[in-house]
């Protein structure tokens, strides 16, 4: 699993060097929601959105794209090892030993959601 979402941190990082929009707030926010719905909270039927608020359309695209791969990857691979809990997969997401080519953790790119924010179904239960 941990190949998994270190490519995708790859991919987001090699966006990153065209785009350093993507670490702005509104953009790591619109990733993580989108990750939470799509992987950790296995929303059913999800639609990955469009906008990311990245600066251009060509950018938007590449992040729709990395994201969405990712999910669906994810979610096969999750599935196949039985990791369907909440928890479990909010914890693979955030695994701080899962590294960039360059260094750089999930944090960088997504934030950090404490897992006390949550109930065991991924309901906000309090603001973090």
């Amino acid at each position: 699993m941990n190949t998994v979402l270190q490519h995708l941190l790859n991919r987001l990082e090699g966006i990153s060097v065209n785009h350093q929009e993507i670490f702005d707030s509104e953009v790591r926010q619109n990733m993580s929601n989108v990750i939470m719905d799509g992987f950790v909270r296995q929303t059913v039927d999800y639609t990955i959105p469009v906008n990311f608020g990245m600066f251009s359309e060509q950018a938007n695209d590449a992040v729709r794209e990395a994201i969405a791969e990712f999910i669906s990857t994810a979610n096969k691979v999750a599935h196949q090892s039985g990791m369907n809990a909440f928890y479990d997969r909010l914890d693979f997401m955030q695994d701080d030993k899962v590294r960039t080519n360059a260094g750089n953790d999930y944090e960088e790119f997504l934030g950090h959601s404490p897992s006390t924010a949550f109930d065991e179904n991924g309901n906000v239960i309090r603001n973090p």
